[in-house]
């Protein structure tokens, strides 16, 4: 679908949501999503269904397991030995796991199919199934399976109604960027009666507008460069590679926030609050810092589902133990949580496919997390002996060079088809720059002009301001918006008019979100 469409389709579904009876807006919303979803691409309706329907009825299965076991205890009150108990607990739990299980390998070995098996078939067989990949699998498959895991935890109860569950995963615009978000935020909303609230649609317009901003003028502008770099380049110096690499950095942040943005706005629309998602990720002053701010939400899932279960399980806490007798606390703390990073930024990797650079990506990414937790110490010594110099701005602005820097270095992976590209062209910026293609004409060779450089100029000064701004704590929308009418507008209509006037050139390419095949 089309940016524009997903725009115009919101818009006529925002009107008709407050239009429609209170009490039946959600199923206008849960319509909506079907068929935005069907539009998309039918053939990948049958897979969200079933996702859907499998997780609802196993979350609310094991919901029926529970009550079960808590209805046999109260019935058995006072008849029942501590052993007793401790056998039922035990069936009990038994049970539950292997739903919870089954429901996991079903949803995940649909994700895995559906994603992996064509690359990896390419790559042992040079032939393709030409399976089909629905859009947003892994936003819903990974939203699907938070919410199973924390009904079998028992942190949120099983919804009964499957047409609710329904539209808690299919909600149209999440499926397109994410975020990934928990039941127990999302739910509610989406099922509530919102009422109609002028502030809220406009703040929704005005985020909409930023995101559009950020994807059509920057990301789609940027793009033509970064593909021709990265497609040919053995004909390109190291200097003209590091000026494609800043530019898919601000490609892929411009593409992935912008869609956040414009989906978030499109909720807003509804009196909906989707989760936040990025947070300035180049303010960061180190890599954890970056990964806390960029991607929130699948950050906080892999946190929660899969670092702080390996990093509290049996064998890490037998190896911490281990550790400790040998007198290193803070080994014993550090290793299991330097193990748990490679493994999540493995499955990071993973997640975003099956090729080996993304692999390399998530292991640079994992390792050198897992450096920064076993020299914590090191850190802490250096900040308590230079107490001046870590406090100063000049080592803020030198931590978040160095971080910048490190996330850069990343992105040669996650952009290059093969693992060998990526160390050629990193080979190729810091021992053969070639900066005479900086000065000859090159630059403006690779599918940008003058003009498209100099838009592109603008609109990056445009985003560092209001980045700025947010990193200091203004709410950029509340400081638009609370202008005074006339220049209020005068700022949105001076703001649509750049949008409009420069999303067109020489130099761009209209493409999808690049995430939403994820």
């Amino acid at each position: 679908m089309s940016l524009s469409l997903l725009i115009a389709a919101s818009l006529l579904c925002a009107l008709l949501y407050y239009l429609c009876p209170a009490r039946m807006r959600w199923l206008l919303l849960l319509a909506a999503s079907l068929l935005i979803y069907a539009y998309a691409g039918l053939r990948g309706v049958p897979f969200i269904l079933l996702t859907s329907f499998s997780t609802w009825a196993s979350a609310l299965y094991l919901g029926k397991l529970s009550e079960a076991h808590r209805a046999w205890l109260k019935e058995h009150r006072g008849e029942l030995s501590a052993e007793e108990k401790k056998a039922a607990k035990a069936r009990s739990k038994a049970r539950r796991r292997l739903v919870m299980l089954c429901c996991l390998v079903l949803n995940f070995g649909i994700l895995a199919l559906l994603k992996y098996l064509d690359p990896l078939l390419s790559v042992w067989t040079s032939r393709s199934l030409g399976l089909l990949l629905p859009l947003g699998i892994s936003f819903y498959t990974f939203q699907s399976m938070g919410y199973l895991l924390d009904v079998y935890n028992e942190k949120t109860a099983p919804e009964r109604n499957p047409l609710r569950f329904l539209l808690f995963v299919s909600f149209f615009p999440q499926l397109i960027q994410g975020p990934i978000a928990r039941h127990d935020q999302l739910a509610a909303q989406l099922t509530e009666p919102h009422e109609f609230d002028l502030d809220a649609v406009e703040r929704g317009l005005l985020l909409m507008a930023w995101g559009f901003f950020k994807k059509k003028v920057i990301a789609d502008r940027a793009l033509p460069f970064v593909s021709e770099v990265f497609g040919n380049h053995h004909a390109y110096g190291g200097a003209v590679i590091a000026v494609a690499v800043l530019l898919y950095s601000l490609q892929q942040y411009c593409d992935f926030s912008g869609g956040i943005d414009l989906v978030t706005g499109i909720a807003e629309l509804f009196g909906i609050r989707l989760a936040p998602n990025f947070r300035r990720p180049y303010f960061a002053s180190s890599l954890g810092d970056f990964w806390r701010r960029w991607h929130i939400s699948l950050g906080s899932w892999m946190r929660d589902y899969v670092f702080y279960p390996f990093a509290l399980s049996r064998p890490m806490s037998a190896l911490g133990r281990a550790v400790r007798k040998s007198g290193n606390a803070h080994m014993a703390r550090a290793l299991p949580a330097a193990l748990g990073n490679i493994l999540v930024f493995f499955l990071v990797g993973i997640w975003h496919g099956a090729q080996i650079n993304y692999v390399l990506w998530g292991l640079y990414n994992g390792i050198i997390l897992a450096i920064s937790a076993l020299l914590e110490p090191a850190y802490k010594h250096f900040g308590e002996q230079h107490a001046a110099l870590s406090a100063s701005r000049g080592f803020a602005l030198f931590r978040i060079l160095r971080t910048f820097l490190i996330v850069n270095i990343g992105w040669y992976f996650d952009r290059c088809t093969r693992g060998a590209e990526a160390f050629l062209m990193l080979g190729k910026t810091f021992f053969q720059p070639g900066l005479v293609q900086l000065s000859d004409g090159t630059l403006l060779s690779l599918g940008l002009h003058s003009y498209d450089w100099r838009i592109l100029g603008i609109a990056t000064l445009l985003l560092f301001i209001v980045s700025v701004m947010g990193e200091r704590g203004t709410d950029v929308r509340s400081f638009v918006l609370g202008r005074k009418l006339p220049l209020r507008w005068l700022i949105l209509i001076c703001f649509l008019y750049f949008v409009v006037a420069t999303f067109v050139g020489e130099g761009t390419q209209s493409s999808g979100f690049m995430y939403a095949v994820f």
